[in-house]
C-alpha cells in the first residue's frame, strides 16, 4: 500500500538513504585522520571568522521569485528514512558527472548502493538546474562547489541535531544562502543557542559544531554550497565578510 513513508506527493516511490556505520575514527589510518599543514591553516583562519557570519552578497528577492517558478518541477523528498515524516525537499546544483537536478541530494542517499558516502568535493559537475537560480549568480562565479544543493523545509521539516565533517582534513567547509522570506519561520541553532539569520544573506556556518533547524511553515529555502577548502578560496570568505 502506497503511504507517505514510500512514496513523495506525486506518488514516485522515495529513494531512502542509506546510513553508513558510525565512523570509528580511531581506528583510521593516519593518513586518512592527520590533517596536513593547508588544513591546519585553513581551519585556524576559519575559526578566527567565528561560527555564523555573514558574507556581502546581494541576493535579489525579485529575482529568486522568477527563479523559485521555474524549478517548480524539480523538487524531491531530500534523505527520506523508513517509518518517518520529515517534509524536506531538494534540487541538486552540483553533482557527479551527469546528474540531474532531481537526482538524489543527501549523502546517505547517494551511499544506497555502495555503503560508502562519496566525497563532498568529488562532485564538481554543475547540474542544468544551477543555471535556474540566477540570483546567486555572483556566488557561483566566486567561489569553487563540490556538492551544492537547494533544500527547502515546508512545515515541521527539520535537521536533528548533527554535525558534518567533524575532521580538520574535511574537503569542503560550509556556506548557506537563506532566499525570499524563508526566515521567519525557520529556526537555526548552533551548539544549541539561536542563531539571527537575515533574509537574502549568505553565512558562513561552521558545520563541523553541533547544529540543528526546523520549519514552522512551507517553503524555508536555502542553498547548501560545499566550497573547496583550500587557501584561495579562504582568503576569498575573509574578503567578502560583510563586517570586517
Amino acid at each position: 500500500m502506497s503511504t507517505f513513508y514510500n512514496t513523495d506527493k506525486e506518488g514516485r516511490e522515495l529513494i531512502h538513504g542509506k546510513e553508513p556505520p558510525r565512523p570509528k575514527y580511531h581506528e583510521y589510518p593516519k593518513e586518512m585522520s592527520f590533517p596536513t599543514a593547508e588544513d591546519l591553516a585553513c581551519e585556524a583562519q576559519l575559526s578566527a571568522i567565528g561560527t555564523w557570519e555573514p558574507l556581502k552578497f546581494n541576493i535579489n528577492e525579485t529575482e529568486w521569485k522568477k527563479n523559485e517558478k521555474s524549478v517548480t518541477e524539480l523538487w524531491r523528498p531530500f534523505q527520506p528514512k523508513p517509518g518517518i515524516s520529515n517534509d524536506r525537499e531538494s534540487i541538486l546544483l552540483y553533482g557527479a558527472q551527469d546528474a540531474q537536478p532531481t537526482d538524489p541530494c543527501g549523502l546517505a542517499q547517494m551511499a544506497r548502493n555502495t555503503g560508502v558516502k562519496p566525497s563532498e568535493d568529488s562532485m564538481i559537475y554543475p547540474t542544468s538546474a544551477k543555471q535556474k537560480f540566477t540570483c546567486l549568480n555572483e556566488v557561483f562565479d566566486y567561489f569553487d562547489f563540490g556538492r551544492t544543493f537547494a533544500v527547502r523545509l515546508n512545515q515541521g521539516g527539520h535537521y536533528p541535531p548533527h554535525r558534518d565533517h567533524l575532521l580538520l582534513r574535511r574537503p569542503t567547509f560550509r556556506l548557506i544562502a537563506f532566499l525570499g522570506d524563508s526566515t521567519g519561520a525557520l529556526k537555526w541553532e548552533v551548539e544549541e543557542q539561536r542563531v539571527h539569520v537575515e533574509p537574502n544573506h549568505l553565512y558562513y556556518v561552521d558545520t563541523r559544531k553541533m547544529h540543528s533547524l526546523w520549519s514552522g511553515r512551507h517553503k524555508s529555502t536555502m542553498v547548501v554550497f560545499n566550497v573547496m577548502k583550500n587557501w584561495e578560496n579562504v582568503m576569498k570568505v575573509l574578503s567578502v565578510l560583510k563586517y570586517q
